[in-house]
Formats: structure tokens, C-alpha cells, sequence
């Protein structure tokens, strides 16, 4: 009887545990911001702006991660750590597995904003530090909510631990194949792993590529064209392609005293500056311009000052894009690391009857911004940003090659590599 009741109760254990397991299946950790309140959410290597936030294993590097609140008044944020699989779902192992110190730690490091026409609060964490020391390689997320609210995030954010145990090297070039030629771009790439002992290549390594850092158009199921002298060759031909899509357009706030990069109008109506944009056009049936940009990113920067953390304003800022009629069949979006590289109903654009044109107006800290606008269909997830962009072949990109390693017997993914290739720097 008492065999009984233990097999009984071993089922039961063993099916909640397939069922948290299916749960958790149902939620990738991805990038977020939770709250209307936190603003300009910044996380890539100290003294690097640009940077992917990603260390190498044992390395004396750091991340910093930088994000705002709108307040007056001062919030006790504090944060966890996840260690997570390739595809983002939290890996198996416990905390003590893959780090050093406590559960929870609290974000000390914050001020006040100085001589600005709305209040903030500017927020610093640099990972890692005397509370935090990394054990593994691979995929993390940082969570960040505040005390005592553990179930309600504020914002999210990826990052990586690199073990550099690889060598990957590679070229981008126009698409070779047939159906892909003219707007595409191949990346055509090896890896070596002379270094590290792989017992199966082709079911141990897992490659992702992302193009500018987005992850929602990313590469995930690349296998190997050769396997050979400890060399994985990646040279495919129609599964390792991206659109090449078109440089971003990007308007300068960094003096709001004078009408910068892309700047029709400044005005300022209490408590904000409006920063009116010149309005855009679509660029599909353009042909290819050769200009700067920061491949999506931003940069916060206020050229009258000293502290661009503390003493830039937050202002409103318009967009408007000119079209003869309304997309009927989908939604319109300013995209890029502005909108944290989604589409969300705040930086959704609405239709103005009358100007015949798209508008919408951001809250954005002062600085110097790529965007693009997007096309999202109804109905789908997918985002579209060639439709009123274009594509060309010539465009300037950055590509993120992680590569992955899981043996047999491994309880997580370990990140073997990463590199960054650009499309037109060698």
C-alpha cells in the first residue's frame, strides 16, 4: 500500500513538473518595457554605446545597463537573473549553477535629473560587480521590477556570456541564388573548432544570425553544408539570406535651440519641447542613397551640457510619412531601437484624412535617432520593412553570428562564438 501511495504521488509530482515545463515552453524571455513610466532603456558594454551586450567568460569586462524613470521621486528597483536556452525558455539549471551571489539584488546607483522641464529619475547597473560573478557561458535575461513586486517587471533584457572557444570568420556579398538576387544579402561563413572537442557537429551546434540585432527576423536553423577538418562551412546560398532592406532615416535633437538633422520645427509647450519632424516620404521605388546611420540605434546626447544622462529633456517629437491613400490591409509603425524594436499601439501611426499623410508623436529623451517605418499586416507578427523602405543589395548592415554548442550529456547551451560581421567594412 505504502508503494502504492509513493508511485502515486511520484506521478503526480513528475506531471506538475511537465506541465510547469509545458508552461514555461509557452513564454520565450524576451526584451521588454512594462511600464509607461520607464524610458530610454540602454544595456551594451561599459564605454562601448553600440555594443551588443555580451562579455566574454572570466574577462575584466562589464555591461551597464541605463534606463529612466519619469518621477519625481526615487523607486527601489531591484533585479534577477536568468540563465536561459538557445531559444530563450529558462534552462534547467539553478541559480547556483550559473552565478555567484544572491536571488535578488537591489539597483543602488541613481539620480535625479538636473534643470529639465520634466522630472526623471536616471538609473545605472553594472554587471558584473561585487553582488553578481558569472559561472557559464550562454543566453541570460536581467529582470528588473520593483521591491516586493516580483510577478510585475518593468523591463526585460537578453545578453550573453561568450566562452570563445571557436573561430568564425566570414563575408557578406549578394545573393547567389537565382530567386534571391538583386535587393539580398548572403552571409557566408565557417567555423572552426580546432579548440573544442565536438562529437557531432551537425545535432550539437545550433548557429543564430540576426541582422542590426533584431531578433525577430532571425536565422535559427542553419545546418552545415560540409563538415570537414574541424571546420562547419555555412556557404548555402538561400537559407543564410537576409533582405538587405535600406539605411535608416535619423533626425539630430541634441540642440533643441537650433533645428537640427531632419528637424522641420522647435516649440515649446509646457512641459515639453515638440520637436516637429520634416515629413518623409516612401522610399520603395527609390533609388540607393549612400548615407550614415547608426544601423537602428540611437544615441542620448544633449550638446549644451556636461551630464547627457541627467540633463537632457524628454521631448515630444512627430512623425508624419506621406502616402496617397491609407494601407487598408495593415498597420503603419516608427520602428527601430526607438520603439525598442517592436510594434506596439505607441508607436503606431494614424491616418490624417485631411494632410493625406501617416502621423504619430513619440516621447523621446534628447539625442541623435535612427528609425524606419514599418508595415505590419493584420493579423500577422511579421514584420515588414521593405514595403515603404525599399531594398538594396549596397545597404550597410551589421551581422551577429552566436554559435551554440549542447553535447549529449550537457544540461545547457553553452555560447561557443560570436562575431560580427559588417556588410561593407572588411
Amino acid at each position: 500500500m505504502k508503494n502504492h501511495i509513493s508511485i502515486s504521488i511520484l506521478f503526480i509530482l513528475l506531471s506538475m513538473y511537465c506541465l510547469a515545463g509545458s508552461v514555461e515552453k509557452a513564454t520565450p524571455m524576451i526584451n521588454g518595457i512594462y511600464s509607461e513610466n520607464i524610458r530610454s532603456v540602454q544595456f551594451a558594454r561599459e564605454g562601448w554605446d553600440f555594443s551588443q551586450p555580451i562579455l566574454e567568460l572570466g574577462a575584466d569586462q562589464r555591461l551597464q545597463l541605463k534606463f529612466d524613470e519619469i518621477s519625481d521621486g526615487v523607486t527601489n528597483f531591484v533585479y534577477t537573473i536568468t540563465h536561459c536556452d538557445t531559444e530563450w525558455y529558462p534552462s534547467r539549471l539553478v541559480q547556483s549553477e550559473y552565478m555567484e551571489g544572491f536571488i535578488e539584488n537591489p539597483i543602488n546607483d541613481y539620480a535625479a535629473s538636473i534643470n529639465t522641464t520634466s522630472k526623471y529619475t536616471n538609473y545605472l547597473l553594472s554587471l558584473p560587480n561585487e553582488n553578481v560573478r558569472f559561472l557559464i557561458s550562454g543566453n541570460y535575461l536581467l529582470t528588473v521590477f520593483g521591491e516586493g513586486k516580483r510577478t510585475t517587471p518593468v523591463l526585460t533584457r537578453r545578453f550573453y556570456i561568450v566562452e570563445p572557444l571557436t573561430e568564425i570568420s566570414g563575408v557578406i556579398k549578394k545573393a547567389t541564388f537565382e530567386g534571391y538576387k538583386g535587393r539580398n544579402q548572403e552571409i557566408d561563413f565557417a567555423i572552426d573548432y580546432s579548440r573544442f572537442s565536438i562529437q557531432d557537429p551537425r545535432t550539437e551546434v545550433k548557429v543564430v544570425v540576426t541582422q542590426n540585432s533584431r531578433t525577430d527576423n532571425c536565422l535559427t536553423n542553419l545546418k552545415p553544408l560540409f563538415v570537414r577538418d574541424n571546420q562547419l562551412s555555412y556557404d548555402l546560398g538561400r537559407e543564410n539570406v537576409f533582405e538587405g532592406g535600406n539605411e535608416f532615416r535619423n533626425f539630430d535633437s541634441k540642440n533643441i535651440r537650433v533645428n537640427g538633422l531632419g528637424v522641420a520645427n522647435i516649440e515649446f509647450v509646457n512641459p515639453f519641447y515638440h520637436v516637429e519632424l520634416k515629413p518623409d516620404q516612401i522610399r520603395q521605388d527609390r533609388e540607393y542613397r549612400n548615407e550614415s546611420d547608426l544601423n537602428g540605434r540611437y544615441l542620448i546626447k544633449n550638446d549644451r551640457i556636461t551630464d547627457s544622462d541627467l540633463e537632457s529633456d524628454y521631448i515630444q517629437v512627430h512623425f508624419s510619412l506621406k502616402t496617397q491613400e491609407p494601407l487598408l490591409g495593415g498597420d503603419i509603425y516608427v520602428f527601430g531601437g526607438l520603439s525598442d524594436w517592436q510594434c506596439q499601439p505607441a508607436n503606431k501611426m494614424k491616418w490624417n484624412f485631411e494632410a493625406k499623410l501617416y502621423e504619430t508623436t513619440l516621447l523621446l529623451k534628447q539625442g541623435f535617432y535612427d528609425y524606419q517605418y514599418v508595415y505590419v499586416e493584420k493579423g500577422s507578427n511579421k514584420i515588414n520593412n521593405t514595403l515603404l523602405e525599399g531594398s538594396f543589395v549596397e545597404t550597410e548592415n551589421d551581422y551577429q553570428i552566436f554559435v551554440y554548442y549542447r553535447g549529449f550529456s550537457s544540461r545547457y547551451d553553452k555560447l561557443i562564438g560570436y562575431r560580427t560581421i559588417n556588410s561593407v567594412k572588411r
